[in-house]
């Protein structure tokens, strides 16, 4: 039987996937699979599923949020593995799952896999790790790790959003530079983006034009403004009318350095990133997914 290695967090998706590991064992193996599930409730434990993968194994599946499949990616790049990547979208953010339209129904995902259409798509790298939706700095920018997970549990993308509002008031903005190509942006900002996908933290239309496999990435950066302009620009962006707005710089590059003065951090979805000074590029079709 195909080997298929199975990872799954028992509380992501409000607890539901844990209660049909039987079903799924049982689906897998009428299909040929056989399915060893590897449990975390930590993605600093995920790098412990893959001791024992070699080219025995046909896949890696992933039950869990942007935080777990990007974890999981990190790891399976830094192991050089080339495997294709199931997921089970139950976490409480899934913008990589739905820029691939993979439903977050069990049975809907089982079917994607055992029909075996894959599609190679772009991921991002910045310094020594990899992102799949978006590497961001600034306003925002810690509010996934920063949130209670209970509260994730229960509110699911709108805690994130009760969390920015909180810091909105409180924020300085920074000095950054932007060097893309022959193009150099110098300016102060609340906010940066670089992203993979069209969307990331629950906002669905982040970069309406962003296409996953183009060997390009979006780039949004805020700039410094009033709490006027701020407040109407995010009921822009929640609505996807953001782009061409004066506030904002809005751009696409495979490559670009960013330095930046003072103590800005980082998040790579969902988690905390690596430190100033930023070397960013598209590793494009890096990835193998299941995809309807």
């Amino acid at each position: 039987m195909k080997k298929l290695k199975f990872i799954y967090n028992p509380y992501s998706g409000e607890g539901v996937f844990k209660d049909r590991l039987d079903y799924l064992i049982e689906r897998f193996q009428q299909a040929g699979y056989m399915m060893v599930p590897f449990r975390s409730t930590n993605i600093n434990t995920l790098d412990r599923a893959f001791f024992d993968i070699h080219e025995d194994y046909e896949a890696v599946c992933i039950s869990g949020g942007d935080g777990t499949l990007s974890t999981v990616t990190n790891i399976m790049a830094s192991r050089k593995l080339k495997l294709p990547v199931g997921i089970f979208p139950f976490g409480t953010a899934n913008d990589f799952a739905t820029h691939l339209n993979i439903p977050g129904d069990i049975e809907a995902c089982c079917e994607i896999i055992e029909k075996g259409r894959t599609k190679k798509v772009d991921i991002g790298r910045v310094n020594n790790s990899y992102f799949l939706n978006v590497c961001s700095a600034g306003l925002l920018s810690d509010v996934a790790y920063e949130t209670d997970t209970n509260l994730k549990n229960a509110l699911g993308k709108l805690a994130y959003y009760m969390k920015g509002i909180e810091k909105i008031p409180r924020f300085t903005p920074f000095k950054m530079r932007l060097q893309y190509g022959s193009n150099v942006i110098e300016d102060n900002f609340l906010l940066l983006l670089i992203l993979n996908g069209r969307s990331a933290g629950g906002f669905s239309r982040l970069a309406p034009n962003a296409v996953i496999d183009d060997g390009l990435l979006d780039v949004i950066a805020v700039k410094n403004t009033n709490i006027t302009n701020i407040l109407a620009l995010f009921l822009k962006i929640l609505r996807g009318e953001h782009i061409g707005d004066t506030n904002l710089y809005n751009f696409q590059a495979d490559r670009l350095a960013i330095t930046c003065e003072g103590g800005c951090e980082t998040d790579i979805d969902g988690e905390r990133g690596p430190d100033f000074p930023l070397d960013i590029e598209v590793k494009k079709h890096f990835l193998k997914v299941f995809v309807p």
